[in-house]
């Protein structure tokens, strides 16, 4: 195993699983510096009353079957003590239905929030997502249900008919005849005499087809439905239901262009399911398919870029998504969650996840090789052949492994530095000023692994934006490779974590719910968003982490909040970034944006955080303030985030596919699961990995769509339902 993020790990938890799995395996993981978790990990800094400092954002969507199916397996294994600190899955993973949206600029800015209510799944268990036919059928009948509530003057769809344009009502029963001679009986009852659309339009929802149907006759059913809905969309637009609902509107002029986009592009039927549309960016697919441009610059959609960090090259100026990989994952996020929208680890990510599938890895017998660093891959035609290693360090004589964790309050927990005492001449001051975990770190010795030898089969779970560094060879001897790395796209990041001395509820200014801000009762409340337009649009309030770190009672903070966004690469004659750059960044979003999310963050005459409020234990002043918070900048390749613009993910490889005998892949950089940089990819494609190498799991929930390709599309309806990649 090469790499230690979530993709190699749910590889190796998927390969232990089996009893016997001993007699069949010895699987040793080599990682890079300290601590497993990739771009996801975390630390304590033992210098500064051992909070936690991270990197980056901590959300967990309520549709990551496989991720919290995996989480909940490990936390069972684990089996810690009842009253211990996260001792179950849900201790340790909050829910949350309300996630905010910016809206707005300065003066005008407000925060949306958008709820969706829990239902009684729970995540990681149950069904698979729906078909991308099922989208459809649950889309439609909403939208035509919640059209007449949006204007007190037109309640209902007897008194918006009226304002349809001439032409749509008079193409209609032409519409509901095709639907009755292609055997659709839900429209029979209707008279273009004497039409009563409420009874057609409304009751949409009772008149979806049930069982298998061609694809005829599902066209035939939605088409009198689409237009009745669009009419009465634009007409509802005229008379001024925006000024009602603005946002509310945008949903249901979005869910009508997903409607439409389906139909009219077959993604219900294509093999490809909705990757067929991966050739075009999100929202000029949306605005080819009949969304209007308010919609297409609703918070919805502005939300869900700058939640994925959907900008070329983390250019703020160049938003870029797959249309095909942003529609599966909208979709299941707003209508296949899972008990909750979403979820929140109560400790980072590092403590929440990444720790307790070390210590369940370890105790079934995987042996981690820390401060080992891949430097190059050797293969022939067919296989692997060696894997050149670079050692970081010397261990201290008296320790023969390594021990990573710490015990913080009972939870344990990866340092934000190394262990120095386990290392020799850790105590030298050249030693603790080193990155280990940058891949120009130097080495004290090089030594090299050999098929046969030392290894049969390889786990590559390294990004993608890494590999060419080390998969020199590979490109040379297989040009497909060349062509997926080339084509890896991704975005440096960078971010705050911010301890603040008030609570959320009074950086807010209230402590009940109130549709211009995110609610915060007690610290351990979870809210999270975006702010459009920002250098850092992420935001979430992680202060349930407060009681798990050393602050001294009479000194500790009560809220900490947590920022992240895109870096922009530099251009050809531009420095490379800097700590001066991350500084300025994290310093001009509290000069100019606090009172967005915090309206009491700021003194009255201005925008700016009123910096007394951050805390800081040296007791400095002012902007200096700022010296005493996590700022940080992930930069190095192996820590870029994954992004998918269009046509990017035709280029990709598949876990299973890497084109050599004893190699398969793992991370969210593949292909065959959400092809998008978050943590179901990489879950999806360890498991892939997994199967590949010893067939389990068989099946792995949401790695495909679910499409119908019709035997017989003009026959009666005769389906035969598969899933595709």
């Amino acid at each position: 195993m090469l790499g230690g993020g979530l993709g190699s790990l749910a590889a190796v938890y998927a390969l232990t699983d089996a009893p016997d799995w001993h007699e069949r395996y010895e699987i040793t993981l080599y990682q890079i510096g300290w601590r497993l978790g990739g771009k996801g990990r975390s630390g304590r800094n033992v210098k500064a009353n051992l909070r936690s400092e991270g990197f980056g954002h901590h959300l967990w969507w309520g549709c990551y079957d496989n991720a919290f199916a995996l989480m909940r397996r490990c936390y069972k294994e684990l089996a810690r003590p009842a009253g211990a600190p996260l001792a179950t899955f849900r201790e340790a993973f909050r829910p949350s239905e309300t996630l905010f949206f910016g809206t707005g600029q300065g003066e005008e800015s407000r925060l949306w929030p958008l709820t969706l209510g829990r239902n009684d799944a729970s995540p990681g268990e149950g069904a698979a997502p729906p078909t991308v036919w099922e989208y459809v059928r649950i889309l439609l009948p909403w939208v035509l249900d919640c059209l007449p509530s949006l204007h007190p003057l037109y309640p209902n769809y007897a008194a918006i008919a009226p304002l349809w344009q001439d032409q749509a009502r008079s193409l209609l029963p032409a519409l509901l005849r095709r639907a009755h001679n292609q055997g659709v009986v839900a429209f029979a009852a209707f008279d273009p005499a004497a039409p009563d659309y409420d009874a057609l339009l409304r009751q949409a929802g009772t008149t979806v087809p049930e069982g298998q149907q061609s694809s005829r006759q599902r066209r035939a059913w939605a088409q009198p439905l689409v237009v009745g809905a669009e009419q009465s969309l634009r007409a509802l637009e005229a008379v001024g239901a925006y000024e009602h609902h603005p946002h509310f509107l945008s949903l249901l002029d979005l869910a009508l262009a997903v409607v439409r986009g389906i139909i009219h592009d077959g993604l219900d039927r294509s093999p490809q399911g909705f990757s067929a549309a991966d050739d075009h960016d999100l929202r000029a697919w949306l605005r080819h398919h009949g969304a209007s441009a308010s919609a297409l610059e609703s918070p919805v959609i502005t939300g869900f870029y700058d939640t994925l960090l959907a900008y070329g090259a983390g250019d703020r100026e160049r938003p870029a998504l797959a249309a095909g990989a942003g529609l599966r994952l909208l979709l299941r996020v707003l209508l296949a969650h899972k008990g909750a929208l979403y979820y929140t680890p109560q400790a980072d990510l590092g403590e929440a996840v990444f720790a307790p599938l070390y210590q369940v890895l370890r105790r079934r017998g995987v042996r981690f090789r820390f401060f080992h660093k891949v430097k190059e891959l050797r293969v022939d035609d067919e296989r692997v052949v060696s894997i050149r290693i670079g050692r970081q360090v010397e261990l201290d004589p008296g320790v023969d492994e390594y021990e990573p964790l710490l015990n913080v309050k009972g939870l344990l927990c990866w340092p934000s530095r190394p262990l120095y005492p386990q290392i020799v001449l850790g105590d030298s001051p050249l030693i603790q000023a080193l990155d280990f975990e940058s891949p120009d770190s130097p080495e004290i010795e090089e030594f090299t692994l050999r098929r046969g030898a030392d290894f049969d089969d390889v786990v590559l779970g390294i990004p993608g934006p890494a590999l060419p560094r080390i998969c020199g060879d590979l490109m040379r001897k297989l040009p497909r490779w060349q062509e997926a790395l080339e084509h890896a796209d991704s975005c440096a990041t960078l971010g705050a974590q911010l301890w603040l001395t008030p609570t959320w509820a009074q950086l807010v200014g209230h402590t009940n719910g109130h549709a211009s801000g995110p609610a915060s009762g007690p610290r351990s409340s979870v809210s999270a968003g975006t702010l459009p337009g920002v250098s850092l649009p992420r935001w979430a309030n992680r202060s349930s982490v407060l009681t798990l770190e050393g602050w001294p009672r009479e000194a500790q903070p009560a809220t900490l909040a947590a920022l992240d966004g895109p870096l922009r690469d530099p251009g050809d004659n531009e420095p490379a970034p800097s700590r001066e750059l991350l500084r300025d960044t994290v310093d001009t979003w509290l000069k100019s944006h606090p009172r967005r999310l915090w309206p009491e963050a700021s003194l009255a005459s201005s925008r700016e955080l009123n910096w007394e409020l951050l805390h800081d234990s040296g007791g400095r002043t002012g902007e200096h303030r700022l010296a005493a918070q996590h700022t940080w900048m992930l930069t190095s390749p192996s820590d870029r985030h994954t992004l998918t613009p269009p046509g990017a993910a035709r280029h990709r490889l598949r876990p299973d596919d890497s084109g050599l005998d004893n190699l398969v892949l793992a991370g969210d950089w593949l292909t065959g699961g959400l092809d998008l940089g978050v943590a179901e990819s990489a879950v999806i494609a360890g498991l892939q990995a997994s199967r590949a190498l010893c067939g389990h799991p068989r099946q792995i929930p949401g790695e495909r769509d679910g499409v119908d390709l019709d035997l017989d599309p003009a026959g009666p309806s005769q389906s035969l339902r598969v899933a595709v990649a």
